[in-house]
């Protein structure tokens, strides 16, 4: 469990520190920042996914911890512009949760298994 503590601490303060500073300076510049950083979210995810041996409830775990860290922009955003935190955290949130489940689906059904020809009877 001490192990899977540091992979997931790791991963998730990588993510939440992209998303709080790079996250918070994009929003200046364009409104759709999530189509930039999830790349990288679903990276973090990944591969906090593989170093922790498959235990799929790690990838859940960074998604909460990383959304945290996003919530730390309140305290440099007015009250009047919270939607640029709020909105994103929620993003944040959904993206990792469905990318947590598809990861989850990839351990009971190998993505090998899908590509695989099925076999053809003549």
């Amino acid at each position: 469990m001490k192990n899977n503590l540091r992979i997931i601490l790791f991963w998730a303060v990588c993510w939440g520190l992209a998303e709080a500073v790079i996250g918070f300076l994009l929003h200046f510049v364009e409104n759709s920042a999530g189509i930039l950083l999830y790349p990288f979210g679903a990276y973090c995810l990944i591969m906090a996914f593989k170093k922790s041996e498959r235990k799929v409830m790690v990838p859940v775990l960074v998604t909460l911890i990383a959304a945290l860290f996003k919530l730390s922009n309140l305290a440099f955003t007015s009250p009047e512009f919270h939607y640029r935190v709020y909105f994103p955290v929620i993003a944040i949130l959904s993206e990792g949760l469905i990318t947590s489940g598809l990861l989850f689906i990839t351990t009971l059904v190998p993505v090998q298994n899908l590509l695989i020809k099925p076999g053809i009877k003549k």
